[in-house]
């Protein structure tokens, strides 16, 4: 008798893990289309409570030239945003709101997120539906060839982990590939800062060599931080400003298949795009006194 007591709750638990693993492992929408479901990413009233105390807004309005691009037929774009943030909380809040900015564009924008996202029951789900698929070359080299644009944060955990609270740090210097990719498939970058991602927690460098060879070996990142009331699951009410700058457009001899030099000098512009973004809004939007780190 006292045996099954704790015998039962297992059985239910493999009758309902066992389906959904097998849903996992057999159906992988994150490797496809994705599966975004658009009216719960705008009316969820949790995300619409989270807009409000964060305040978050797209930056109106977007550049001319910008608007003029997302109002073609067939318009591409792969958005570029910085920085991470420790949870990128506005990603998911940002993609209810997408459509009031790029009515032409906004239902085909996926974006490309940590394969671990689709392997934790109730994080893929939110990732799915808020537009995600896995961040793979391959699904990313379809879905432009399928005509979707992409959003992509390329600072990934090594900006997550190196976020602190208080400073604008990105991590670029090394990162070429989605530029690369857009070199290829010829889609113009749109530089996107996103302003107080970096101050949504208050954040600790403790154990950070430790944590960052977790994160090089093991493939998830262990950043240190605490929100509102010491949670980790309430961010700071820090107004939340995200800023698009124009689309840049590469110029190469072959198309779709740039030399070295080409990629250096791309991935050059976009650095000195997302710093003349952050110089030009800064002092307006209240960070006159941070300059920005991009390591």
């Amino acid at each position: 008798m006292l045996g099954g007591i704790f015998v039962y709750p297992r059985t239910i638990g493999l009758y309902l893990t066992a389906p959904y693993l097998g849903f996992i492992i057999f159906s992988a929408p994150e490797l496809e289309d994705g599966q975004p479901w658009h009216s719960f990413s705008r009316t969820f009233p949790l995300f619409r409570i989270l807009r409000n105390y964060l305040q978050l807004e797209i930056q109106s309005p977007l550049p001319k030239e910008l608007i003029e691009e997302e109002k073609k037929k067939g318009a591409q774009f792969i958005f570029a945003v910085f920085p991470h943030g420790v949870n990128s909380d506005y990603r998911i809040l940002m993609d209810g709101i997408l459509h009031e900015s790029f009515p032409n564009i906004a239902e085909k924008i996926r974006t490309l997120a940590a394969t671990i996202l689709f392997r934790v029951i109730s994080l893929r789900e939110l990732s799915l539906w808020t537009g995600c698929v896995d961040f793979r070359w391959d699904v990313a080299n379809r879905l432009l060839d399928r005509g979707r644009s992409l959003l992509v944060l390329p600072g990934g955990m090594d900006e997550q982990i190196r976020t602190t609270h208080g400073r604008e740090q990105i991590y670029l210097k090394s990162r070429k590939g989605f530029i690369k990719l857009a070199m290829r498939k010829g889609v113009p970058v749109v530089p996107v800062y996103v302003f107080g991602a970096s101050d949504l927690y208050y954040t600790s460098g403790a154990f950070f060599g430790l944590r960052l060879k977790i994160m090089k070996n093991l493939g998830f990142c262990i950043p240190l931080f605490i929100g509102k009331w010491g949670s980790p699951l309430c961010p700071l009410p820090v107004k939340t400003t995200i800023v698009f700058g124009n689309a840049l457009k590469f110029d190469m001899k072959r198309l779709a298949n740039p030399t070295q030099s080409e990629l250096d000098a791309a991935h050059e512009l976009f650095i000195r795009n997302i710093q003349q973004l952050f110089d030009e809004n800064k002092v307006r939007l209240g960070y006159g006194d941070r300059e920005l780190e991009i390591v």
